[in-house]
């Protein structure tokens, strides 16, 4: 039975809509609450298309995370939700930021 792996990212400002969704067939990396995640050109499942770049990042901070697993007739399905914050400030120099908005 094969698993997939399921990454859904919600914005918990406004509505609190899920923005992002991406699928794979490994497991995606941990990450905690308060850590940095920046959107820099996902497609957004709205249908809006991209609205970042990584000259124009959306910079947000993971504020919980819930995971969901249960059986299909595929397979097993992992879905890990991040609800993610947004975050003003500037990116680290580590990830190459010099400034930029």
């Amino acid at each position: 039975m094969p698993t997939r792996y399921i990454l859904d990212v919600c914005d918990t400002s406004g509505a609190h809509k899920p923005i992002a969704s991406f699928e794979s067939d490994a497991p995606f990396h941990a990450v905690a609450v308060g850590e940095r995640f920046d959107d820099i050109g996902w497609n957004r499942v709205d249908g809006v298309g991209l609205v970042a770049s990584p000259e124009r990042p959306r910079r947000y901070t993971v504020h919980s995370i819930k995971h969901l697993v249960y059986p299909t007739t595929q397979g097993l399905v992992v879905k890990y939700c991040l609800n993610l914050s947004p975050f003003d400030g500037p990116s680290s120099p580590v990830w190459g930021d010099q400034g930029s908005p």
